[in-house]
């Protein structure tokens, strides 16, 4: 009996010891799954709509439009904010925010989804 009792012991360690192993595996692989996701978001970031457009006589509600329109997807607050400096009109996200409440309001850009923008 002595020898059951035991082997029970060393199945039971070695089962608590995989389990903590399975649970470090499901945290690297949530964190890799986190850096792969902020990875995306860069490439995405790096392309910039309208960062080879010319803004500087525009205002920047004109430009805010011009970028929507030249961008092929709708866009956040942001990735607009993003844009436009880039453009070389230092926007803040505050500041895209108000300029998207007036535009929403003339009919010139569309909330196609909460926090997702185009142009009209």
């Amino acid at each position: 009996m002595t020898s059951y009792v035991e082997d029970l012991e060393r199945v039971e360690k070695e089962l608590r010891e995989a389990e903590r192993e399975r649970d470090l595996l499901g945290v690297r692989i949530e964190g890799l799954r986190g850096q792969r996701e902020a990875l995306r978001k860069l490439v995405e970031a790096s392309v910039v709509p309208g960062e080879d457009l010319d803004l500087k006589d525009l205002t920047k509600a004109d430009a805010i439009v011009k970028i929507l329109q030249a961008s092929d997807k709708p866009m956040t607050l942001g990735e607009i904010a993003a844009a436009v400096s880039a453009a070389g009109k230092e926007t803040k996200y505050n500041g895209a925010s108000v300029y998207i409440d007036g535009l929403l309001k003339a009919g010139r850009v569309i909330r196609v989804q909460r926090g997702q923008y185009r142009a009209a």
